[in-house]
């Protein structure tokens, strides 16, 4: 699939990107060749492909473990107070 100047800066301005008319024609270019990729992988033939791998579910039930309390209260130990709850660093 052939990319317009003005699909690829559809594309650009939904992504909030501000490109050049270099920029704007070297990744309609790349995005071309992504999907003449894409097509061409369309055609391949996997009718007769044969699954030969040995799958079985490898999901468990969760299991709920006692833990000591001189265990918890070490690992609590380690962390931060605050409003009696256990502070932690923030997870970006």
């Amino acid at each position: 699939m052939k990319f317009k100047t003005a699909d690829i800066q559809h594309i650009a301005d939904l992504a909030r990107l501000d490109l050049t008319p270099a920029e704007l024609s070297m990744y309609g270019e790349q995005l071309s060749a992504i999907t003449a990729y894409i097509d061409q992988l369309q055609e391949v033939k996997t009718e007769v492909v044969i699954n030969n791998t040995d799958l079985h579910n490898v999901w468990r039930e969760d299991t709920v473990l006692d833990w000591e309390d001189a265990g918890k209260q070490i690992a609590l130990a380690q962390g931060e107070r605050e409003g009696g709850l256990l502070k932690v660093k923030r997870v970006l």
